[in-house]
């Protein structure tokens, strides 16, 4: 296989001659429904608990089932809206809550003078999601595989200049310092026409991706990062290579690898000031805190998320 490696020097051209893009906020009104919490909230929207708080001055985290928050976010999320819906002949509590994809404990929550049986006619509330962002983005380029790493699908591998460009720098330079490893596995950054991306919430503009861990053996499976497994001198390598570009704003880790991961930079001579900078750990997975960060999900690859790049079109 033949690599280009130009197109870093192309990406650094390209860096420099574009023209920044005003930033979008997305509006929504969000009703809160029955066991809603701020931080689940705060997850449909890409924000912070602290960022709801503060939009909606709220001096308290308790929320009251219908009241309705004003939302401003960068990421266009899915909106979710309360509707009624009339009762048919041979509905009931459990069909409704199954063709609407409810649970029923939550359909009666959202009900709670509606009792079984259900009678001909009458008004029952169901929560309903949206249709999916579309989050169309214009100006996106191809991740090629380079030498020392694969990208696994080119189907979803577009990402912003500066993206495309710091990933196909730190992996190629990766590779220099560890050409004998195995290759370094690239997943999902976005489509090439941005919008939502399933599973993932975020992957939508290009500023996202994921990367598998260093594994002591080469394995195209999803392998959780474990002692057995892990390649830890190369991920640490790794993720500082990414900080130290100054163009990362987070890296999402899982909260238990984190704690190895600090371990080890404290070995590496990393002062507590540092650290502190660096990690989300030992602070509760929920600290808002930290270049390295807890999300679900992120036991078998850690997820970068580039800032927004200057001249790079796409700017949320």
């Amino acid at each position: 296989m033949r690599y280009d490696l130009t197109i870093v020097a192309l990406a650094t051209v390209m860096l420099l001659t574009g023209v920044a893009a005003p930033a979008h906020a997305h509006r929504y009104v969000h009703e809160v429904v029955p066991g809603e919490t701020i931080s689940t909230i705060a997850k449909r929207y890409h924000l912070s608990p602290a960022q709801i708080r503060k939009q909606n001055r709220l001096t308290s985290d308790v929320l009251r089932a219908g009241r309705k928050l004003k939302i401003q976010t960068k990421v266009p999320s899915r909106s979710r809206f309360r509707v009624a819906i009339t009762v048919k002949a041979g509905d009931t509590l459990a069909s409704l809550a199954k063709a609407n994809k409810l649970s029923v404990s939550l359909l009666r929550r959202l009900n709670p003078k509606v009792r079984s049986p259900l009678h001909l006619g009458d008004k029952i509330w169901v929560v309903r999601e949206g249709v999916a962002p579309a989050g169309g983005v214009n100006g996106l380029y191809s991740l090629e595989s380079g030498p020392g790493f694969e990208v696994l699908d080119r189907r979803r591998a577009w990402g912003t200049m500066l993206t495309v460009s710091r990933v196909a720098e730190v992996l190629s330079t990766h590779y220099m310092k560890y050409p004998d490893a195995p290759p370094l596995l690239v997943g999902d950054i976005s489509r090439k026409g941005g919008g939502f991306l399933s599973p993932h919430r975020s992957h939508r503009r290009g500023r996202d991706v994921d990367i598998r861990y260093p594994l002591l053996k080469p394995d195209k499976r999803y392998v959780p990062a474990t002692a057995d497994t892990w390649d830890l001198k190369r991920t640490w390598s790794l993720i500082r290579a990414f900080i130290k570009t100054g163009d990362v704003e987070y890296i999402f880790v899982d909260y238990k690898l984190q704690k190895t991961l600090h371990a080890y930079a404290q070995k590496k001579g990393l002062s507590e000031e540092q650290l502190l900078e660096l990690f989300q750990y030992p602070r509760h997975r929920r600290a808002m805190t930290g270049i390295i960060r807890h999300e679900k999900g992120h036991k078998t690859h850690f997820h970068v998320r580039f800032k927004v790049g200057e001249g790079m079109g796409p700017t949320s």
